[in-house]
């Protein structure tokens, strides 16, 4: 409840900002500093709610689409937390998938129709990246789930995937975690390729607009 009402006091594009810093930044280190056992479905639980931030019209179908995906990805988050049921887990990630692919679409839209360039826009299209991020550590997990030699990624813990994601999706690649299985690695190549598409289609979107909106 603290942090739901938390959320309706900031700005939306504040409240799912917070919800990627802590999913990435935050409960990785928590998780293997103090390694609580519910950190991994907390985190989830937490990044998902902050989502539903992101629509600006509470009446429209899109909301109530959002929140029923958010509410089923969540209560499987922790039924697989308590269970070993291998097809309650891939519901979960596709779920989960399904949410945050979702919004990213939801915030270019909403982009694309904003007239002018404010902090929000710039906000939101910083968050769209991050929660490709996001699916890309969900299906990278999912994939290890399936076969643990997929992905040389050591221990498996909340660090190692976001790390592993986010280095890959920034085509930094320092090849400390590498893919190893042909599906890993195809997954890798689309993750990649899908964030560069839409750093440079964004960009020229906001670019677009500024100049524009300098000329007017």
């Amino acid at each position: 409840m603290i942090f739901i009402n938390t959320m309706k006091r900031l700005p939306s594009h504040i409240v799912l900002s917070l919800g990627i810093f802590l999913f990435v930044f935050v409960f990785p280190i928590i998780d293997r500093s103090i390694h609580f056992d519910f950190i991994g479905p907390l985190s989830y639980t937490i990044i998902s709610l902050s989502v539903l931030s992101i629509i600006e019209n509470k009446r429209q179908s899109k909301a109530k689409y959002l929140s029923v995906l958010i509410f089923i990805s969540i209560v499987l988050i922790w039924v697989i937390h308590y269970s070993n049921l291998e097809l309650l887990r891939i519901l979960s990630f596709a779920f989960n998938i399904i949410v945050f692919m979702s919004a990213t679409i939801i915030m270019i839209k909403q982009i694309v129709e904003s007239k002018d360039v404010t902090p929000k826009v710039i906000l939101e299209a910083i968050n769209g990246y991050f929660l490709i991020g996001v699916m890309f550590t969900l299906t990278n997990t999912l994939i290890w789930g399936f076969n643990h030699e997929s992905i040389g990624i050591g221990e498996p813990e909340i660090v190692n995937f976001v790390y592993y994601s986010f280095i890959t999706l920034t085509t930094i690649g320092y090849g400390d975690i590498a893919p190893v299985s042909d599906f890993a690695k195809i997954t890798s190549v689309f993750f990649g390729i899908s964030a560069q598409l839409y750093l440079t289609i964004i960009m020229a979107l906001i670019i677009g607009k500024y100049l524009n909106q300098k000329n007017n």
